[in-house]
């Protein structure tokens, strides 16, 4: 055991290892606590099983009322969060390692935004789980770091590895995609990518996902099996891909409206979240698909259990609750949305070209799953990423190219129309 312990003090690069599988699972068992925690929220206020058909059979008003009850519960916690990082956690993370006036992660501050998202999600405030999920990774990974003597040369390397083992381990927890994890971490935390930084990544990434599958389950939204059909289907996909940029554009600039309308609105900042709420809880009492993190309604979607005009409303019904949602201070991730959006889009796009042409083309399912993966990368400015994330959710290498070649098509026009990140929206 002792010549274990001196290898592993002696060996920077084992050290760094252990540290990163340290960092994966931690936040691995971060995020199953996450997942427990907006579960019981949303078995308290509404019950167990699925949100749509729950809320359906509820009276309006108490559908109403959910998302208020969240908000004034948000509020509460408000006293326990700087104002100052009051901003969505991945835009969080990337700024204490990219600004020039860096500050340190607040880990406190990272728990009671743990439990405001849940809460918000849990109440159906529609947001995803990977903002706070990120930054409580990244808080674990800087805590790791501090806990061992690294050498001076070594450390600001070590700590920038260590947060972004966490932030690659809490994707690919909540994801269960481990390679989604790693592209995300390398895409869009660090911006850069070798060897020596991606190997204790990667180590992170999948000791995360293990957790996750362990503890929540190997599948987080099931995919039917959907294929290319024919070439006919590369200029219907390219069409997809002009639909998602226009999608992906409206989404940004309508998250960063919104935030500045309730910065100018005349109330106090703790009856924003409770105002949100209300606004939230009168698109709820008529479109309970968009509660919460929207995964049951993506898998509806998926299995083309949703007429094509439907599935149009929903875009613009999910836009707007995801703007109240985040623009009222509500807390959560954008990446459940972006996937809602990308799916519901792409349905109902697929919905139509299927209709014009339908021995040549996919049904709307398949272009449901192209679109999940385009309006994520669009947004994120993560073509990689959003690539990766859904053949984990696929296994299936038929739909990769047709998921690539849209997303990279869609981000590409959306940077050359100067739509900024969400990233650099939100934070």
């Amino acid at each position: 055991m002792l010549t274990y312990l001196r290898i592993l003090k002696e060996d920077r690069d084992i050290l760094v290892s252990f540290m990163a599988i340290l960092v994966g699972l931690c936040t691995g068992f971060a995020v199953v606590l996450f997942n427990r925690m907006i579960e019981t929220v949303q078995v308290v206020l509404l019950g167990s099983g699925d949100p749509i058909v729950l809320a359906e059979g509820m009276q309006w008003w108490h559908v109403l009322l959910l998302p208020v009850a969240g908000g004034c519960l948000v509020a509460l916690l408000f006293p326990f969060i700087p104002k100052s990082i009051r901003v969505y956690g991945v835009a969080e993370v990337i700024d204490t390692l990219h600004e020039q006036e860096k500050h340190p992660l607040n880990p406190r501050a990272a728990f009671f935004k743990l439990g405001a998202s849940s809460i918000t999600i849990g109440s159906g405030g529609a947001l995803g789980k990977e903002g706070p999920s990120v930054e409580m990774g990244a808080v674990i990974g800087d805590w790791v770091a501090s806990l061992f003597r690294i050498p001076a040369e070594m450390k600001d390397e070590v700590k920038v590895i260590m947060i972004g083992s966490g932030a690659a381990a809490a994707i690919a927890a909540v994801f269960n995609s481990p390679f989604g994890g790693v592209a995300f971490a390398m895409e869009v935390v660090l911006s850069q990518m070798h060897l020596r930084i991606s190997s204790p990544i990667f180590l992170a990434s999948a000791t995360g996902a293990i957790v996750s599958t362990t503890f929540i389950g190997p599948e987080v939204i099931h995919v039917p099996d959907y294929h290319f059909v024919s070439l006919w289907e590369v200029g219907t996909y390219l069409g997809l891909a002009l639909v998602v940029a226009a999608v992906g554009t409206l989404f940004t600039n309508t998250l960063q409206g919104t935030r500045r309308a309730f910065d100018r609105m005349p109330l106090p900042e703790w009856m924003q979240p409770i105002f949100g709420g209300a606004v939230v809880g009168g698109f709820l009492v008529f479109f309970p698909h968009v509660y919460g993190t929207g995964v049951e309604a993506i898998a509806h979607t998926l299995n083309e259990d949703f007429p094509w005009q439907i599935l149009l409303v929903l875009v613009f019904v999910k836009l707007i609750v995801t703007a109240v949602t985040l623009g009222s201070r509500g807390f959560g991730g954008l990446f459940g949305p972006a996937l809602f959006m990308g799916a519901v889009t792409g349905g109902a796009y697929g919905a139509l070209v299927h209709k014009l042409l339908p021995t040549v083309t996919a049904t709307s399912g398949a272009y449901a799953v192209v679109g999940m993966g385009a309006v994520l990368g669009t947004i994120a400015h993560a073509p990689i990423t959003a690539t990766i994330i859904i053949f984990d959710f696929t296994h299936d290498y038929r739909m990769i190219l047709p998921v690539a070649v849209v997303t990279l098509i869609s981000t590409f026009l959306s940077v050359k129309s100067k739509t900024r990140s969400i990233y650099r929206v939100t934070g």
